[in-house]
């Protein structure tokens, strides 16, 4: 085990404020030119000061690229959509598998009404407590709507409320649902279990643990499918004109990630490669997201997976639906100018809109890499994208890159000593320039 020396910060960081932290930060560690570059561009950068305004003990940002994946036909509408992601071929990916898709018709999409879950945990509820609890929804309907804000207003607000016990710790569990109209919801649904929680307590006559919403979202869906022609399959790269074969191959492959979690869990985090990147460029809760996808694909006790690909008569059909509590109000969402961007270039949707793009975004991604996997494999359309990045690792800019990212893509040899060697060709003049 190698030893390290981690370098600790002085007491009272967080206090500084961001030109102070950056510069103990730089006199603490020793930070990298290249670091220093690309994570601040100087005290007076306006992200430097939006990063103090979202997070504690700011030290600059993290910039994660922003692209846009182009072509998507969702109900008859075409989107271009914003994705924020660091892996080289997702984007690509999901803008080759819209324009197939699109073809066939494009996508259907559907979503549930916004509604979600807060929850409060009490200890020592008597089996009577409980009983009265559940027969007061109404009362607590009514006593919650001053923690609802604008919601009722705005076509939202409470919707029920149901009461369990835990069968190991006894705990008794009071659930209310909220429909939080176009908000993630957070901080309203805490913010209610809270407000509430002195009557639940007065009713059952039980003392709190803990109110806090639940990222399950199960009644907060988003859902979308498509219908791929033979026809049109069979021009797809790879399937060699053999639609019929290749749509077998796809299904096939799906029965196999929903039999063997251990493919399913793969299988599923491409599907999240989409939806994920959407939420990041919009600026949503990702972790609160992808957590809720495994929970649902996991529903029946098995893990299974987020998405059906089936053969229907002449065509390939796939579906996807899956919980996706997304924001289009509030929260970072409507603070951060690049989610305002991002929300902008898909027409300010509402959240069932948005969760509507995002389903079909996650099933057009799921379906470019099965298609990849059951025809050519993964890694040859991967490295086409990530040679630029070994190129740019290797010294090379400007035009270089491409030069020298295409020469490797056409020797099939990505290794950084090769992107040196073809570097040095370059700059020699030996290796033609390219666009």
């Amino acid at each position: 085990m190698h030893d390290h020396n981690p370098k600790t910060l002085p007491d009272g960081f967080r206090k500084l404020d961001p030109p102070t932290r950056r510069e103990r930060l730089r006199v603490a560690l020793g930070i990298e030119a290249a670091a220093d570059e690309f994570t601040s561009t100087g005290s007076d950068d306006a992200l430097v000061e939006l990063s103090s305004l979202m997070v504690e003990s700011s030290i600059g940002y993290a910039p994660v690229p922003l692209g846009v994946a182009h072509g998507f036909l969702i109900d008859g509408v075409g989107f271009d959509i914003p994705m924020a992601t660091e892996e080289p071929s997702v984007i690509a990916a999901a803008s080759y598998a819209a324009r197939i898709i699109a073809k066939g018709g494009g996508f259907t999409s559907r979503a549930t009404e916004p509604v979600m879950v807060t929850q409060l945990f009490l200890e020592g509820v008597s089996d009577e407590g409980l009983e009265q609890l559940a027969d007061e929804s109404l009362r607590v309907g009514a006593a919650i709507q001053p923690f609802l804000g604008s919601l009722p207003a705005r076509g939202g607000g409470f919707r029920g409320m149901s009461v369990e016990r835990l069968p190991q710790t006894a705990i008794a569990k009071v659930s209310i649902s909220i429909d939080v109209r176009d908000a993630m919801g957070a901080n309203i649904l805490n913010t209610a279990a809270e407000g509430v929680c002195p009557l639940i307590e007065e009713i059952s006559g039980g003392k709190r643990l803990m109110c806090i919403l639940s990222n399950a979202a199960t009644d907060r869906r988003g859902a979308a499918r498509c219908s791929i022609p033979f026809s049109v399959l069979g021009g797809a790269a790879g399937s060699n004109g053999d639609g019929a074969g290749t749509a077998r191959r796809i299904e096939l492959a799906t029965r196999v990630a929903d039999e063997d979690p251990s493919r399913g869990i793969t299988h599923n985090k491409g599907v999240m490669n989409g939806i994920s990147a959407l939420a990041l460029a919009t600026f949503n809760d990702c972790r609160s997201i992808e957590a809720a996808a495994h929970l649902w694909a996991a529903r029946d006790g098995r893990y299974r997976s987020l998405t059906s690909w089936r053969v229907e008569g002449e065509a390939l059909v796939g579906e996807i639906e899956l919980p996706l509590s997304f924001g289009a109000v509030g929260g970072a969402a409507a603070f951060h100018p690049a989610s305002r961007l991002a929300l902008d270039m898909l027409g300010h949707p509402g959240a069932p809109t948005l969760a509507r793009i995002a389903a079909s975004l996650g099933l057009a991604q799921n379906f470019a890499a099965l298609l990849s996997l059951v025809t050519g494999g993964i890694q040859k359309g991967h490295m086409r994208y990530h040679a630029p990045r070994i190129a740019y690792m290797a010294g090379a800019r400007g035009a270089e890159i491409a030069a020298v990212a295409q020469a490797m893509t056409a020797e099939k040899n990505f290794s950084m000593h090769e992107a040196r060697t073809l570097l040095a060709s370059y700059r020699e003049g030996r290796l033609p320039a390219r666009n």
